[in-house]
C-alpha cells in the first residue's frame, strides 16, 4: 500500500514539473497589427450595436449573379462630339455633286473628295465644318457647305437593339464566373468579385464612359448570392466546413468569426487557447495573409482598473471579424493540454501500461519447457 501511495506521489510531481506553475494572464493582442479588412466598423464603448450601422456593404462573390440595368440620359444642353461609326452628310448646296454621305472611321477621319481624309472625333459639329470650310476654300471660292447627321450614338443604338431582344428588356442577368469577372456588351472581362455593388456601379460607368458612350448609364442590383464556406480546424466540439446559405429575406448573409466557432459547437473549455486563433484568408488578397485574433479578449465581458469597481466592458466586441469565402480558422491548443496529452500517451498508454501487464503475469502462466515429472 506505500509502495502504491510513493508512486501516485512521484506521478503528481512529476506532472507539476511537466506542467509548470505559470500563472500569466493570456497575452493582450495588439489590434493595430491586424489587417484593416479583417476588422469590424468600431463604435463607442458602451454604445448599443445597432445592426444597420455595423454591418458592413456586402461584397461581391463568384457564383452571384448579378442584375445589370440600362439607363440611356438624353442631355440636351449637352454639346455632342462626332464619335467614330457616326455617319455625316455633307452637302453643298450649289455643288451638288461633291455632296457625301460618309461614315466616321475606326481611325476618327472622315475621307471626303477634294480634301481627303479629315479628323473628325471628338470634335463638335461646328468646330468640322469650319475646318472643312477652311479646307474646300483651297479648291472653291466662297465654298457653302452644310453638315448634319444621318446617325449618331451609333452604339448606343447597337446596345438598345442588344438588350431589347434579351428576355429581360432593358436589363440583363450576369453571373460573377468563378475567375470573378463578369461581361456586358461592349466592356469584357471586368472584376466583380470583391467589390460592392457600389464600387462595380462606378467601374461600369467608368468603362461605358471611356468607349466614348458618355450617354449610357447602368444601375447594379444584387438578384442571387452564392453560399460562403468557410473552415474550422483545431480545439473545437466539430471541425470542418461551414457553409452559411444566403437568406435574400431576412438579409443573412455574413458570418463573422465568433459566429464560426460557435456553429463549430463552440470551442473545448480547458484545450483551447483563445488568446492565439489564427485566422487565414486568401480571397481577393494578393497573397494569402494570416491574423492572430484575441478571442479570449473578445470575449471577456468585464474589466477592473486599480482602485476602481469590476464594470462591463463593451469595447472589446468591436473587433469581432468578418469572414469571407474560404477562410480558415484554427483554434490551438493550450500549452497545459499538450503536456497532459503527452502524459496520457507516454505515461497512461505506454509506461504503465507495459508496468500493469507485468505485475499481473504470474508463475502459472509460465510456460512448462520440461514437461511432467516422469
Amino acid at each position: 500500500m506505500k509502495t502504491r501511495m510513493w508512486c501516485c506521489w512521484v506521478v503528481v510531481i512529476a506532472a507539476m514539473m511537466l506542467l509548470g506553475c505559470s500563472s500569466e494572464p493570456p497575452p493582450t493582442e495588439d489590434v493595430t497589427k491586424i489587417p484593416a479588412q479583417f476588422l469590424n466598423k468600431y463604435w463607442d464603448s458602451q454604445e448599443a450595436p445597432v445592426a444597420h450601422i455595423i454591418r458592413r456593404q456586402y461584397r461581391l462573390r463568384e457564383g452571384d449573379s448579378l442584375e445589370v440595368i440600362y439607363h440611356v440620359r438624353h442631355q440636351m444642353n449637352a454639346i455632342y462630339k462626332i464619335k467614330v461609326q457616326d455617319i455625316i452628310i455633307v452637302r453643298f448646296p450649289y455643288q451638288s455633286d461633291l455632296d457625301q454621305v460618309e461614315q466616321v472611321h475606326s481611325d476618327g477621319r472622315l475621307h471626303l473628295d477634294l480634301v481627303g481624309p479629315v479628323q473628325a472625333y471628338g470634335r463638335t459639329i461646328d468646330e468640322l465644318h469650319e475646318d472643312l470650310n477652311k479646307r474646300y476654300s483651297a479648291f472653291l471660292k466662297n465654298p457653302t457647305l452644310t453638315l448634319s447627321f444621318k446617325e449618331s450614338n451609333v452604339k448606343i443604338r447597337e446596345l438598345k437593339e442588344a438588350i431589347t431582344t434579351s428576355p429581360r428588356g432593358q436589363s440583363r442577368l450576369v453571373p460573377i464566373t468563378p475567375d470573378g469577372t463578369m461581361s456586358l456588351p461592349f466592356i469584357l472581362d471586368v472584376r466583380a468579385a470583391g467589390r460592392t455593388a457600389s464600387e462595380l456601379h462606378d467601374v461600369l460607368n467608368q468603362a461605358y464612359q471611356d468607349i466614348g458612350l458618355s450617354e449610357l448609364e447602368v444601375t447594379v442590383n444584387v438578384q442571387t448570392i452564392a453560399p460562403m464556406r468557410v473552415f474550422v480546424l483545431g480545439e473545437v466540439r466539430q471541425p470542418g466546413a461551414i457553409l452559411n446559405a444566403p437568406q435574400m429575406a431576412t438579409g443573412i448573409t455574413e458570418m463573422s468569426l465568433l459566429q464560426a466557432i460557435a456553429q463549430s459547437g463552440g470551442y473545448k473549455p480547458g484545450r483551447a487557447e483563445l488568446s492565439m486563433v489564427s485566422l487565414m484568408r486568401r480571397k481577393h488578397l494578393a497573397k494569402p495573409e494570416i491574423a492572430i485574433v484575441n478571442v479570449f479578449q473578445l470575449l471577456e465581458n468585464r474589466t477592473k482598473a486599480a482602485g476602481k469597481a469590476v464594470v462591463a466592458d463593451a469595447s472589446k466586441y468591436r473587433y469581432d471579424i468578418w469572414l469571407e469565402d474560404g477562410d480558415v480558422i484554427y483554434v490551438p491548443t493550450t500549452e497545459i493540454a499538450k503536456r497532459a496529452d503527452y502524459i496520457e500517451l507516454v505515461w497512461t498508454r505506454g509506461i504503465r501500461a507495459v508496468t500493469d501487464h507485468s505485475m499481473s503475469y504470474n508463475a502459472a502462466d509460465a510456460v512448462d519447457w520440461l514437461g511432467p515429472n516422469p
